[in-house]
């Protein structure tokens, strides 16, 4: 049963075919595997545990992958490696090695991009084809050792290769592909130890080679039409070249030119090349040598500078150095000259100069005749007069402008005036005497200076600050720090200072904080100007382990790659130490504890170098639950915190008004506000809680109402309310309090009501009058209860209007000091319950009802 998912994230390994077939029939609808792919045949044909392990024959039904977000590495016995048609992407390397019963390659038709491609040790290989739709290569393609192979195809459409290309050591290599479509290599260009090829033909697109291109061997040579730039070594070797392209586009190489040992009989080209050996430090040079054959050499028109040695030797036949004369007259040659043993004239420098040109310094007297050959203001007798040749550069003092090669004219160095600092007496143009004498000039033509008296005049000899020799140091990352003015050659000087400025300030190159590069070290004289020298600083390994980082993640967030948030361009396949729960790069917030993560590669020239994610894990904040608080300002201080509800996280701030404030509440000092508890846990979100305050002070309440229910037989009650939901006590005396609000069977009359908070904070004292009447009365003459009148009533006038049970008026008393005595027209009425009106003089009017008794 087939099953569309895709294995987990991480590093696949297939050992045998029943992994294969396993993996096919598991994962057959997946497309993307999301680490590396490795297959790989056992060495051994079981296991510990006795499972049998079949040698891996047959990928064909791979053949539903798409995409490789690791590497690919493969090393099987199959016949035919054909099983990829469908490949697009391998993110990290794709390795085809120690296949033993490999014959042919001829797949990866639809591979567009891989980071590096490697196809080697495998000894029965005979042809490769394929890769017609690889277009870009971030590292390298390497294609060698290989014994067997005679044929390489395809690489149709590849454009560019990030790293170096390298196709040797292949004893029977007879047709390689011309690779007309690559335009940049960005590293080296290797053709080496394929004694079997004899033609190349290609790479006629090509314009930039990083770094190297190194040809050996090879008979024939051909095409490079466009190519302008090699950043290093230029070398054509081996007595089997015959032919070698004419170069005509090229205009710089960065470090050194070497044509040696060939059997070539003809260079003719180079046109547009400029200079040689500006651009590297070390083994900068122009070497043309030991070509026995060589007859004819043309072009180097533009030949101006050479930033290194310049030789020409044991090239027998070659008798036109015409080709020599740009350079040796206009340009620069920093180090020694050596032409020799060539033919003809090609063997003496000084020769070649006069033939090329007999006025050195064009100012139109020929150098037989001339007594300055250079118009440097020095008179060629006190420059040896062609004999002397202070720093051995091919060139003699009389017709070199600076002869100590300190970087210092010898114009400025006699003492003389250099206004427009070309090196010539003067300012151009240079107006001459018959004898070659610049003239109409205030300076020159007098000793030159000797400042130390040593009978050796300045000009030729080097007593500048020294910044020492250019030198190229290779560090590693887990290296520590170095001086690099202890890595200068030579014998520098200190005093002066580094450009770019390096992360210490100083010298010291800390291999973590500072980048590789070229660092010039630079001494400034008053007279002389700057002299420098330079240091390139190399990482030996490509293998990076990344940058130091701390990670924030989510508790809710989910997984996180670890390898995705290292920084600096890490390598792929190290180990993480100690090992997730996944045993991958995956990180489970859930799972794996917070801490310190090292990502850890195996670096064969370095050691291992590692990086570090310190992962802390968050969750979603919580706060806590909105709170009202109403306080006494006499109530105990508290802990803010400690009032929250809702099992809130600690660690968050408080704030009053968008202002910090402390987390310690005192009630008698704080002010009331809303009090505002904030976390903020970055991607995991922000959580704010209030807990609004209202302090109270003790002080009279203004909110107080009471209710009166009163002039009732049966009970006289108050009810005090407050419109608050503060906690009150109330009292009728003053000394004894209760809960509860309300109070029965009042007596009538004027009553003092009194109210005060539980917490002690805030009272209220206010005198009310109940009304009340008689319930009965007994008209008996004892001098008790004979008349019945309304008493515990207000001051103030009113009437009342009484009547029988069945509604009859029997009475009417006109004001408040009337009275009744029981009886209606001087007739004593019987006992019974009578009702009563009362009109106040406000218009209100109060019922009642009493009783008269009599015994």
């Amino acid at each position: 049963m087939a099953f569309s998912q895709c294995p987990n994230p991480g590093e696949i390994f297939l050992r045998s075919q029943e992994d294969v077939d396993a993996f096919t029939t598991n994962f057959s609808d997946c497309k993307v595997i999301e680490g590396n792919l490795i297959i790989i045949s056992s060495l051994i044909n079981s296991t510990d545990d006795g499972e049998i392990l079949t040698p891996i024959t047959n990928l064909s039904n791979l053949n539903f992958l798409e995409e490789v977000k690791g590497d690919l590495i493969i090393s099987v016995e199959e016949d035919v490696l054909d099983n990829f048609q469908k490949l697009k992407s391998v993110a990290g390397k794709l390795e085809i090695t120690a296949c033993k019963s490999l014959v042919e390659i001829n797949s990866f038709q639809n591979l567009e991009t891989s980071s590096s491609v490697l196809i080697a040790l495998n000894s029965n290989l005979l042809k490769i084809d394929g890769f017609t739709n690889l277009e870009s290569v971030n590292g390298n393609i390497e294609i060698g050792r290989l014994e067997n192979l005679k044929e390489i195809k395809g690489f149709d459409n590849l454009k560019t290769i990030s790293g170096e290309l390298n196709i040797s050591l292949n004893d029977n290599l007879e047709q390689l592909t011309p690779l007309n479509n690559v335009v940049q290599i960005n590293d080296d260009l290797n053709f080496t130890s394929n004694p079997k090829l004899k033609l190349f033909d290609g790479l006629k697109k090509l314009e930039i080679i990083g770094n190297d291109l190194n040809l050996e061997k090879i008979e024939t040579i051909r095409g490079f039409d466009n190519l302008k730039n090699i950043n290093r070594f230029f070398n054509i070797i081996g007595i089997e070249v015959k032919e070698i392209p004419s170069f005509n586009n090229l205009k710089n190489i960065g470090a050194s030119f070497t044509i040696n040992n060939t059997s070539v009989t003809s260079i003719v080209g180079f046109d547009l090349l400029e200079k040689v050996g500006d651009l590297y430090l070390l083994d900068d040079r122009f070497q043309l040598s030991n070509n026995l054959e060589l007859q004819e050499t043309k072009g180097f028109l533009s030949l101006a500078l050479v930033e290194g040695s310049f030789t020409v030797i044991n090239n027998p036949k070659m008798l036109d150095c015409s080709w020599m004369c740009n350079l040796l007259n206009n340009g620069t040659i920093t180090e020694i000259t050596n032409v020799a043993n060539n033919g003809g004239d090609c063997s003496d420098i000084s020769a070649i100069i006069e033939i090329c040109d007999p006025d050195f310094d064009d100012d139109g007297v020929a150098n037989v005749i001339d007594d300055d050959d250079d118009n440097d203001g020095v008179l060629d007798t006190l420059e040896g007069s062609g004999n002397i040749d202070s720093d051995s550069d091919g060139f003699p003092d009389s017709k070199d402008l600076d002869s100590d090669n300190d970087g210092c004219f010898d114009v400025v160095e006699a003492g003389f005036l250099d206004g427009d600092n070309n090196g010539t007496l003067g300012n151009i143009p240079d107006t001459v005497d018959i004898r070659g004498l610049i003239i109409g000039e205030t300076t020159g033509y007098t000793n030159p200076l000797d400042t130390n008296s040593n009978t050796i005049f300045d000009f030729q000899e080097d007593t500048l600050p020294n910044p020492g020799k250019n030198n190229i140091v290779e560090i590693c990352f887990n290296s520590p720090k170095i001086d690099l003015f202890n890595q200068l050659l030579g014998r520098p000087d200190r005093g002066g200072y580094w450009s770019p400025a390096l992360s210490s300030g100083t010298g010291e190159f800390d291999p973590q904080n500072d980048t590789e590069g070229i660092y010039t070290y630079i001494h400034n004289d008053p007279l002389c100007g700057e002299r420098s020298a330079k240091v390139q600083v190399t990482f030996p390994s490509k293998l990076r382990a990344g940058k130091n980082r701390e990670v924030f993640t989510c508790l809710e967030g989910g997984n996180i790659n670890l390898f995705s948030l290292l920084e600096g361009n890490p390598t792929p396949g190290g180990v993480w130490v100690p090992q997730l729960s996944s045993e991958t790069s995956i990180f489970n917030p859930n799972i794996d504890p917070p801490g310190v993560y090292s990502y850890v590669v195996n670096d064969t020239f370095c050691g291992d170098v590692q990086a570090n994610i310190t992962v802390s894990v968050s969750e979603k904040p919580n706060t806590g639950k909105n709170k009202k608080l109403v306080l006494c300002e006499f109530a105990n201080p508290f802990i803010l915190f400690d009032v929250l509800e809702g099992s809130p996280n600690p660690g968050g701030i408080w704030t009053l008004n968008n202002n910090p404030v402390s987390a310690f509440f005192d009630p008698s000092t704080n002010e009331s506000g809303i009090y505002k508890y904030t976390i903020d846990n970055g991607d995991c979100g922000i959580s704010s809680t209030d807990i609004e305050i209202e302090v109270i002070k003790n002080e009279a309440l203004n909110n107080v109402s009471i209710t009166v229910n009163d002039f009732s037989a049966t009970n006289n009650n108050i009810i005090i309310n407050t419109n608050s939901s503060r906690d009150y006590e109330y009292s009728i005396d003053g000394i004894n309090y209760q809960s509860n609000n309300k109070f029965n069977n009042l007596k009538g009359g004027l009553n003092t009501v009194y109210l005060k908070g539980v917490d002690g904070c805030e009272f209220y004292e206010e005198t009310i009058f109940v009304k009340t009447y008689p319930v009965f009365f007994s008209p008996n003459s004892d001098g008790v209860n004979d008349t019945w009148q309304v008493d515990n009533f207000p001051n103030e006038d009113y009437q009342i209007y009484i009547y029988n049970r069945f509604g009859k008026q029997i009475k009417y008393l006109k004001n408040k000091n009337e009275f009744w005595d029981g009886t209606e027209s001087g007739r004593l009425l019987s006992s019974n319950n009578y009702w009563f009106k009362l009109v106040r003089q406000n218009g209100e009017t109060l019922f009642g009802n009493f009783s008269l008794l009599r015994k």
